[in-house]
């Protein structure tokens, strides 16, 4: 199992921690931190780090973008100001979380605190030394709790930290906290199960998965346009914030990059990019297969999944050129097709296609438990993604509306 997944899901707690590790990581393999992509040449690798969300490129031919979007955030929770009674945190849902989960979890406190040092506010990003947990209410005072129970978000998510009314301040040190975005998020150390170890059981696999795997496939390709690996924030709640892959910055950064590295026709360049939009996708579930669709099983093992279905930007064309990038690299990958009778999820692909006018296929890693404190997956898929992701980073793709070039 890899290693370096594994510190990076166990300490990506939050968009400002995760994206902090994978400016890491891309330091590692030769990428420089940049605030203005400016005057670029055949070669640059660069990066920008702001706000939760990342984007890296890597330079080759100003032809077109071959693009890799993705999301830092997961569910949680997220720290009102006080404490409730009981010395309790007061805590607001963030994202779609399977909110039972979270009981008897230890939970670590992190994010990003305002201090100011007397001259301006800065950011200091934090991770609590210590955990805290929500305690369950013992089955002989809810005797009903196993034929259903609806937490309260209010009440009954609230973490219990003790009576501690400046844990504020001490997370902040010798610098005073003006304001914050922190959240109680799970801290359980990513884990192998099954009898060979084949899976892997950890909090924030969707979609940090997807975060490690584009990076590490952006810093091993050698581009033939120009890579983009973009990580948003905010997907869990709609991606409708500034660094959200709704916000104006991504298009607007787009062109940025493009006429900085020498580009002359922009329009032209969108109709020869491509973008995968990878978040993870939900296998098929064992004890529940009546929840899938009952013709395409989604596999733990079975590779990268395609995602089809009205809520993401894949279309018959998208869909036939990443399979035979994948195909041609020799990455296994299959079809998911939600079941017609149950809603689907969205995510970031078709709203970064409408905002760029670039051809999206959404993608991603096969899982169970989405959602959960601790989620499971393969490590076999993730390895694919990898590869199929490194793969598609050392192509290029020219579309004619009826059809796609591959080189």
């Amino acid at each position: 199992m890899n290693n370096e997944l594994k510190k990076f899901l166990a300490n990506g707690y939050t968009p400002y921690q995760s994206t902090a590790l994978a400016a890491q990581m891309l330091e590692k393999s030769g990428f420089t931190k940049t605030d203005v992509f400016s005057s670029l040449e055949n070669g640059d690798k660069l990066y920008k780090s702001e706000d939760g969300a990342l984007i890296a490129v890597s330079v080759g031919s100003p032809t077109g973008f071959m693009i890799v979007g993705s999301h830092t955030d997961s569910p949680a929770l997220k720290l009102k100001r006080g404490l409730l009674s009981g010395g309790r945190l007061n805590v607001e849902v963030y994202g779609g979380a399977i909110n039972y989960t979270l009981f008897d979890t230890p939970l670590k406190i992190c994010g990003r605190i305002y201090v100011d040092d007397g001259k301006k506010i800065a950011a200091k990003n934090v991770v609590s030394d210590y955990r805290v947990t929500i305690p369950s209410l013992a089955v002989h005072l809810n005797r009903g709790v196993n034929g259903g129970f609806a937490p309260s978000a209010q009440n009954d998510l609230a973490p219990l930290i003790g009576e501690h009314p400046d844990f504020l301040e001490k997370l902040a040190g010798k610098d005073k906290p003006v304001d914050y975005d922190l959240y109680a998020c799970p801290d359980v150390d990513p884990y192998e199960c099954g009898a060979d170890g084949e899976y892997l059981c950890s909090p924030r696999i969707d979609n940090l998965v997807s975060v490690f795997s584009s990076v590490k496939a952006i810093a091993a390709a050698k581009p033939v346009g120009i890579n983009i690996c973009v990580c948003f924030d905010g997907e869990e709640t709609g991606s409708r914030i500034r660094r959200g892959a709704a916000a104006a910055f991504f298009p607007k950064l787009l062109e940025e990059i493009f006429f900085a590295a020498g580009g002359k026709n922009f329009a032209q360049a969108l109709r020869n990019s491509f973008m995968l939009s990878a978040d993870n996708a939900h296998a098929t579930h064992p004890a529940h297969p009546e929840k899938s669709d009952p013709v395409n099983k989604v596999e733990l093992g079975g590779g990268i999944v395609i995602k089809h279905h009205p809520n993401y930007a894949t279309d018959g064309l998208g869909a036939a050129t990443a399979k035979k990038i994948f195909s041609d690299a020799g990455v296994p990958y299959q079809d998911f097709y939600s079941n017609s009778d149950a809603p689907c999820g969205s995510t970031i692909g078709l709203i970064t296609a409408a905002a760029s006018d670039i051809r999206t296929c959404d993608i991603g890693v096969p899982q169970l438990a989405m959602h959960s404190a601790v989620e499971t997956c393969k490590a076999s898929d993730i390895d694919a993604m990898t590869k199929g992701l490194t793969a598609f980073f050392s192509s290029s793709v020219r579309f004619n509306g009826d059809g796609a070039k591959i080189s």
